[in-house]
């Protein structure tokens, strides 16, 4: 690794911490300064030498003209010239240039900020380039993790109805750590407990021991798996504590999968150790108790599942009506507010009233892009999504990190189906960072990289 990019990796997930702890980015104020910081950030990478040999050696064609083309699409929302043509609405304000948008400034905010991720994006491309530095990324993450995972459970417990010294707006009986929503919080603990199963993997398999346990041998072990496990146990406790349904499903059926495949796939070269089996279950333990401790509010909450339910049909069949008002031009990226109180009626005000998101990011795009932007950018999505697993295929010495990458790409994906965890400028943030460093660590198409 250069020696003047060791520091990079820590000071940007030192910034990605800093952004989700300032409420997520989640004002318009807070997701401008943060744009700016990114695009500096990614100005000044771009003058050192690895980083400019890194960005040629990526390879992003496929990848960069399905963005430009989500990016055309969305300024082509604020002209006449819009391929659904211009929204009729304009037609009732006198004097006013008729274009697809309903909101055209918030339009022009929504495009800084994907730039801006598409500017993370790249910072991870050019971090990951050389695969110590991409470890180096994503152990910094993971011990920035631990922190804020035990400030979180230390905040919920000592301080839950006040953040900052402001009222929380949501559930106070709900660990949300700075990002306001339980269910967001959800996917920040997913993804580091995802992460940390890597990095457990990772640092077990340096310590060959069979079924070995003595003194000897013991100390070295536990001494490397300390962190991971304190990780996993500390996001674990809290994502318990968010009592989000859809998040605790999702880690734990993608964990599930992720650990059965690791055994199996080294079950006849390999054995777990004692020692590492009884850290697990120390953790496992941990995580039971804080479910047993918390029964009866998760009971509750899955109570109000059916009543859930419904209010999540009512706002996605009254957002798919407006999205069939307007399937190609859409109403524009960040006009979700406006269009929601356009299609509010005595039927629907009980879900819609207060509504920030439309709880699926899926409709969200295809109501606010139309369905050309919201296709170009599900398959830029996927694209790069492609270009990691192929590289998880490939590769070797880094595939279990890409498939950690893979498993929280997977929960975020699920989680938008029901949620809004994406529509936080801080959430989108790491995954954008998370991806860039999958695809260069998988490294590009058609090049040989190291195993």
């Amino acid at each position: 690794m250069v020696p003047g990019a060791r520091i990079t990796p820590a000071l940007i997930v030192l910034a990605l911490y800093g952004q989700i702890l300032l409420f997520g980015g989640n004002r318009t104020d807070l997701a401008l300064a943060f744009s700016g910081l990114w695009f500096l950030a990614l100005a000044l990478l771009a003058m050192r030498p690895w980083a400019r040999a890194a960005l040629e050696d990526a390879r992003l064609g496929s990848i960069g003209v399905c963005f430009a083309g989500v990016l055309a699409v969305i300024v082509l929302s604020l002209t006449p010239w819009a391929i659904g043509g211009p929204n009729p609405l304009w037609t009732w304000v006198h004097g006013a240039r008729a274009m697809a948008s309903i909101d055209p400034f918030a339009t022009v905010v929504e495009i800084l900020k994907l730039m801006a991720l598409a500017a993370i994006f790249l910072i991870g491309l050019l971090i990951g380039a050389d695969d110590d530095r991409a470890k180096s990324c994503l152990r910094w993450f993971l011990r920035l993790g631990l922190v804020y995972s035990l400030w979180a459970f230390y905040d919920r417990v000592t301080n839950p109805f006040w953040l900052f010294g402001a009222p929380r707006a949501f559930d106070p009986h709900r660990l949300s750590a700075s990002l306001g929503s339980a269910n967001t919080a959800s996917v920040m603990f997913g993804a580091l407990i995802l992460l940390n199963l890597v990095d457990l993997d990772r640092r077990r398999q340096k310590h060959p021991l069979g079924r070995a346990f003595t003194l000897r041998n013991l100390e070295p072990l536990l001494s490397d798996i300390a962190l991971p496990m304190l990780g996993l146990a500390s996001a674990g406790t809290c994502l318990v504590l968010t009592m989000s349904r859809s998040g605790l499903l999702a880690t734990a059926a993608i964990s599930v999968t992720m650990v059965a495949g690791a055994l199996a796939a080294r079950a006849r070269r390999d054995r777990m150790s004692a020692p590492v089996l009884a850290a697990a279950t120390l953790v496992a333990g941990l995580v039971l108790i804080s479910l047993a401790l918390n029964f009866d509010a998760l009971q509750a909450r899955l109570s109000f599942l059916p009543g859930d339910a419904l209010a999540r049909r009512t706002i996605f069949t009254a957002h798919w009506g407006a999205f069939i008002s307007a399937p190609l031009s859409g109403y524009g990226l960040g006009a979700f507010e406006r269009v929601n109180a356009m299609i509010m009626n005595q039927s629907n005000v009980t879900a819609l009233e207060t509504l920030g998101a439309a709880h699926n990011v899926y409709l969200q795009w295809l109501e606010q892009a139309g369905v050309i932007g919201a296709a170009l950018m599900f398959l830029c999505f996927g694209l790069i999504t492609l270009r990691v697993a192929r590289g998880a295929l490939r590769r070797r010495r880094m595939r279990s990190w890409l498939v950690g990458i893979l498993a929280v790409i997977t929960l975020f994906l699920a989680q938008g189906a029901s949620d809004y965890a994406l529509e936080v400028p801080a959430m989108a943030a790491l995954l954008s960072l998370l991806m860039g460093l999958g695809c260069a660590i998988a490294g590009a198409p058609g090049r040989a990289r190291r195993a």
